[in-house]
């Protein structure tokens, strides 16, 4: 028996199966993924790197520690010698070299002597003496004319001393001067000579600081 469809039951199969279709073609299709993106190649020039300074090691200078340079054997100021505080001095007679005190508050310049005695000679004053100062190896004994007699005030003692002075050439560097020098008891004392203003006056500028430094 054959089943005849109508013209709009057909129509209607025909929809179906086209729907059917068409849902049956979207389930099967794969799904295009998402491709990342390419990068972009930048052929923009590169920039230069910095130059690297070198490291510099800084060095600590080594401390300079103060030196004094020493003073020339002819150094003078305003045309006198410059001398220092103690120095070696040329006393003739006797003809020997002793180590000096200078003293600008001293007025006179006086050697050590010991045994002291005036005698008469040739009709005039004389004294005899002896240097025997602790820092001396041998006695010197010694005769010379008597200059004159001083009184020389000791800051020791409120009373004065009376001292014979005689006449002697003492000799200092380049300076030569023949100058009345007292005898006096300095056997306590450092030095057997003090060399006081009437051989500096004029001639020497003293600088205490220093010592043996004009030869």
């Amino acid at each position: 028996m054959k089943y005849s469809l109508t013209p709009l039951a057909a129509i209607r199969l025909a929809v179906i199966a086209a729907l059917i279709f068409s849902l049956s073609a979207c389930i099967s299709a794969p799904q295009d993924k998402q491709k990342p993106a390419k990068p972009v190649a930048d052929n923009s020039p590169s920039k230069p790197k910095p130059a690297t300074c070198p490291t510099v090691s800084v060095k600590a200078c080594p401390a300079l520690k103060p030196h004094r340079c020493p003073l020339s054997p002819a150094a003078r100021i305003a045309d006198k010698l410059l001398i220092g505080g103690v120095e070696n001095v040329y006393v003739a007679p006797p003809g020997q070299v002793f180590t000096a005190r200078i003293d600008t508050g001293a007025a006179g310049t006086s050697i050590h002597a010991s045994n002291i005695v005036t005698f008469e000679k040739d009709g005039q004053d004389w004294v005899r003496f002896q240097i025997d100062h602790p820092s001396i190896a041998t006695v010197i004994a010694m005769e010379r004319p008597l200059a004159r007699t001083v009184r020389v005030k000791q800051a020791s003692s409120e009373g004065l001393e009376r001292r014979l002075v005689v006449k002697m050439t003492i000799t200092l560097g380049s300076l030569s001067e023949q100058i009345d020098v007292s005898l006096s008891e300095r056997s306590a004392m450092t030095y057997p000579l003090l060399l006081g203003r009437n051989f500096l006056r004029n001639l020497a500028v003293v600088d205490v600081s220093q010592r043996l430094i004009v030869k």
